[in-house]
């Protein structure tokens, strides 16, 4: 981990990432950025495409329902809303990545430097709710397979 005592005017990204800022390293910058290749835009290439896969299929059954002509219709607004999410979805990657870690870094300032919860605090938690509500738990003994 980094000491984050030398650099008091860290962002708070960098700070809830655990990393050092880009900043800091002017000679790496341009070796950071984003690159064209097919293997960048992938993650969004994919998530998109099943993104507007499943959308388009629900919305196709909420809107008309299934007919006949439900697989044509469904790929047709499949193929036509896929290019259009794409594109945006690519683009506003990083500056959307980055706006997150800057909302959720108050959370982990606060909460000191690891915002996570462990298994054995969410288990400690529910059985402090359980107790404080006056709720029994009854668990079910698994069918022997």
């Amino acid at each position: 981990m980094m000491n984050t005592s030398s650099n008091h005017l860290m962002p708070a990204a960098a700070y809830y990432l655990g990393c050092t800022p880009v900043a800091t390293y002017p000679a790496r910058r341009r070796a950071l950025r984003r690159s064209n290749s097919l293997a960048s835009m992938l993650p969004s290439l994919l998530m998109t495409g099943l993104a507007t896969l499943v959308m388009a299929a629900v919305l196709r059954l909420v809107w008309i329902g299934f007919s006949p002509d439900f697989y044509a219709a469904w790929m047709e607004a499949w193929l036509t809303s896929w290019p259009i999410v794409f594109p945006f979805a690519y683009l506003l990657g990083a500056p959307v990545s980055r706006l997150a870690a800057l909302l959720a870094a108050p959370a982990a300032l606060e909460a000191g430097r690891d915002a996570s919860l462990s298994l054995a605090q969410i288990a400690e938690a529910s059985a402090s709710a359980t107790a404080i509500n006056g709720l029994s738990v009854q668990r079910q003994p698994h069918p022997a397979m």
